[in-house]
């Protein structure tokens, strides 16, 4: 996880270094043109992980604009603890994880002016809303156990094999398996979800687009999710979330 984090820093920090490059680039370009089309890269950190996504947006008028989404994100459930092996040379594990979480959704939304920008500049407050299709990817954990060794008594081999809560324990658990154990046994879960949010644009220019969004989103799923041992599946998955934005504006 904590390479992860690292990871999404790193690619904020850089598309944050583009844009506020780009921004130096494309001085002297007039604020009042209202341009058509909007494309938008979008990474996102929220309350249960982390994800991307992308926007394609179509500006009706000064004050209103539809948008298509497409976007991903991890999800972590509040009960996960990294445990650490007992054995040396083990990645650490999720004790009572059972899958591996990946939500991908689709959808379309609207988006409504609230505050405009001041001419000398500032900061402009936009409202949005958008629901769609989700898919959750549930992918089975893995994890290397001690086994009895058939050739030799008193003696235990290495095994890859799928976390079952009532035969694997601290005991017998070295650590996690690879990162693509059970990839092919992974479930999918078919649903919808609606967000709401808050958009703050400051982009300097209005060609360029350079925004950070609050909100809350919320993912339904008729057929329950199993994510940890001795827990009920989850059939909603409920979260705060907030997005770094980065694009252009365009007229075909």
């Amino acid at each position: 996880m904590t390479k992860c984090r690292i990871i999404f820093v790193s690619l904020l920090c850089c598309c944050m270094f583009v844009t506020s490059f780009a921004q130096y680039r494309n001085t002297g370009e007039d604020s009042n043109i209202i341009y058509s089309n909007e494309s938008l890269g979008i990474l996102n950190i929220n309350s249960h992980g982390f994800g991307a996504a992308y926007r394609q947006t179509k500006i009706k008028n000064a004050f209103t604009s539809n948008f298509f989404e497409i976007g991903f994100t991890t999800y972590r459930d509040d009960k996960e603890q990294m445990m650490s092996s007992y054995y040396s040379g083990y990645k650490s594990y999720k004790y009572g994880k059972l899958n591996d979480i990946l939500i991908l959704r689709a959808g379309f939304g609207s988006q409504y002016l609230v505050s405009r920008k001041p001419y000398w500049g500032g900061v402009e407050i936009q409202l949005n809303y958008s629901c769609g299709l989700s898919l959750c990817f549930a992918k089975p954990i893995y994890v290397y156990i001690l086994v009895p060794d058939s050739l030799h008594t008193n003696s235990y081999v290495e095994a890859l094999e799928r976390y079952d809560p009532d035969e694997h324990t601290y005991v017998n658990i070295l650590g996690k398996g690879k990162i693509w154990s059970g990839l092919l046994e992974t479930k999918v879960y078919p649903g919808v979800y609606g967000k709401v949010g808050v958009v703050f644009e400051y982009g300097e220019y209005n060609n360029l687009a350079k925004a950070i969004e609050l909100g809350v989103n919320l993912d339904i799923f008729p057929l329950a999710v199993p994510i940890m041992a001795y827990n009920d599946p989850k059939n909603l998955f409920f979260s705060f979330y907030l997005n770094v934005i980065f694009g252009n504006r365009y007229n075909k």
